[in-house]
């Protein structure tokens, strides 16, 4: 078994991967909204927590700056 017989077998593992998941994924962009809409949300709940951790750090006097 030489390194060429490795690569090959990772690259027919890639393309199996990819005709059999993101190919059938591209009859519809329900799979991609759902993606973007977490990320949304995602975003939405970090900004929230690093606000929360802002107002923290605001009121506590005894922090090193």
């Amino acid at each position: 078994m030489s390194s060429t017989d490795v690569f090959n077998g990772i690259g027919d593992a890639m393309y199996w991967l990819f005709e059999a998941t993101l190919e059938p994924m591209s009859d519809g962009d329900w799979v991609w909204r759902i993606v973007l809409i977490f990320g949304f949300v995602a975003f939405a709940y970090w900004m929230k927590r690093q606000a929360d951790y802002n107002k923290q750090a605001a009121a506590d006097p005894n922090q090193l700056k």
